[in-house]
């Protein structure tokens, strides 16, 4: 009988091999922590794109405020290019304490050419509304999640634009107050400088 079972096995077709080939679909969204999702962390890697192309634009209208003779007002703007690094260090954080690591992202080449500073006050002001949405979006997608930390840090950007928008308005309201004219201008540009 053990003959036989031998006869078989050395008769049996030996077990077909196969090469398992790689996976086209993305790799399953996996973290250290059950307390993040994937769409958050989409959400949030958004959110440093975003916080760091503000930072080029802000940067972008430094230099040719400095270039162009506005001395105070490109030291401002140039202010606002780092604080907006520090915004997306918010998101980064958060995301790194979760236990994911964040994207570097590839950023777009913003202008780099204006007409004088009453535009870029108009520009940034109605960069500031953009962002501010963006941050009221983060804030809602949190509150249906029910993600109280995600929330939270919603708010702290919500804080932040509650300040940008001030600024911008104020710099707004005085352009309505006493026009773009070339003293107008240079008392602005002397006040930025502080």
């Amino acid at each position: 009988m053990a003959e036989d079972n031998k006869r078989q096995l050395a008769s049996a077709p030996a077990p077909k091999q196969t090469i398992s080939r790689p996976s086209t679909s993305p790799p399953a969204f996996k973290t250290k922590n059950p307390m993040i999702t994937e769409e958050c962390v989409k959400h949030l890697n958004y959110r440093i794109e975003q916080e760091e192309y503000s930072s080029r634009i802000y940067l972008a209208m430094s230099m040719w405020l400095d270039d162009n003779g506005y001395k105070g007002a490109a030291k401002e703007w140039r202010t606002y290019s780092n604080e907006e690094l520090g915004h997306a260090d918010f998101a980064r954080n958060y995301l790194l304490n979760l236990g994911v690591q964040p994207n570097t992202p590839a950023l777009q080449s913003p202008t780099q050419t204006f007409t004088g500073l009453p535009q870029i006050i108009e520009m940034s002001y109605e960069h500031e509304i953009e962002i501010t949405r963006q941050c009221k979006e983060l804030a809602s997608h949190a509150m249906k999640m029910a993600d109280h930390l995600l929330y939270e840090l919603a708010m702290k950007y919500l804080h932040e634009q509650q300040e940008e928008m001030g600024k911008m308005q104020d710099l707004m309201d005085e352009l309505e107050a006493f026009g773009t004219d070339k003293i107008a201008m240079r008392l602005l540009d002397n006040k930025l400088g502080g």
